[in-house]
């Protein structure tokens, strides 16, 4: 073990939604992982009789937990050897970080290294594909390049190591001192490549419901302010996370991208918060995201988020004039 700054053990008591407990280790033999169904977001790790691991239970977005599972009806299938248990995996990028990689600070905390990470999918989602399109560079990165196991059917696992989960939704997402340092280190290795005035926009996402009123006005203002505007679902991870790196000033409207972005940026970085949506807990957390993994305050404005957006750029509606007003007292026009 190369620190002792957290607890192993067994313990009866679940997680807390509302406060992130120490970094914690357990190591069960003969555990059976069971994967989610469909219909039902049950999952998680049985030990002997059936009885459930609360520290397998992964929080979920609305300070939910994934409910315990009921115990399988058939045996389940072998897997030998000595696997990770690394939560839950979705297709949706923002929810990727804070549910499947949290746990991997464990890897750091490790006597031997496992044969491999165990992962349970989203039900009724092709987390494989997502995978192999998208998000592989990311879990190879923070995996330390161990084979992922995607679990699809009950497995009863020879050694099962359960960490704690490091950061994750809401309250949780300032993290612990020991996943915001391993965090840091592992994507690190990425050299810094971009501009250092970065907006990091969300126009040409497909959904309108994503999208953020009147940004092509917006991107125009910083655009003739010398900021390069960013499409981050156009670039590959490791091209998101060296143009991060490379930023000494990072704006955008909240969203995905700076759940990835505190993960990597310069520590004299400035960085700026727009916010798209009146769901102030999770405006909240982002904030709280940048400022326990970065370190930094970020400046932030609520002009969009406080009337009613009028879609007619060429009107200037009222919040769009208070956005602009903020930026400009920002520093940023």
């Amino acid at each position: 073990m190369r620190s002792s700054g957290f607890w192993r053990g067994n313990c009866p008591m679940g997680p807390d939604a509302r406060h992130l407990a120490p970094a914690r280790i357990e190591t069960v033999a003969r555990a059976v992982v069971m994967p989610m169904g469909p219909g039902s977001p049950a999952c998680g790790v049985l030990g002997k009789g059936g009885a459930p691991f609360p520290l397998a239970r992964t929080l979920l977005s609305g300070n939910r937990f994934t409910p315990d599972p009921a115990p399988p009806e058939t045996p389940p299938a072998p897997l030998a050897g000595r696997w990770l248990f690394a939560g839950v995996g979705r297709h949706h990028f923002g929810h990727f970080l804070l549910e499947a990689t949290p746990r991997l600070w464990a890897l750091d905390h490790l006597e031997a290294r496992p044969d491999g990470i165990l992962l349970l999918p989203m039900a009724g989602r092709d987390i494989a594909a997502v995978l192999r399109r998208r998000l592989g560079p990311l879990l190879d990165l923070l995996g330390q390049g161990l084979p992922v196991h995607l679990v699809m059917e009950p497995t009863e696992v020879e050694t099962l190591i359960i960490p704690s989960q490091g950061f994750g939704h809401l309250h949780w997402t300032h993290g612990t001192a020991e996943a915001r340092a391993y965090m840091r280190r592992h994507l690190s290795v990425i050299a810094p490549d971009g501009p250092e005035r970065l907006y990091i926009s969300r126009r040409r996402l497909k959904n309108p419901a994503q999208q953020v009123p009147y940004e092509r006005q917006i991107e125009k203002w910083l655009s003739r302010a010398g900021f390069t505007i960013f499409y981050p679902e156009r670039q590959t991870i490791p091209e998101q996370i060296a143009a991060y790196r490379a930023a000494r000033v990072l704006l955008g409207p909240d969203g995905s991208a700076f759940h990835l972005a505190p993960f990597v940026a310069h520590p004299e970085a400035r960085i700026g918060l727009i916010q798209r949506r009146t769901r102030q807990p999770v405006f909240d957390a982002i904030k709280h995201q940048i400022e326990g993994f970065a370190g930094i305050t970020p400046w932030t404005s609520a002009a969009l988020a406080t009337t009613a957006p009028d879609t007619r750029e060429s009107a200037l509606p009222p919040e769009l004039h208070r956005l602009r007003a903020d930026l400009s007292a920002g520093g940023f026009l």
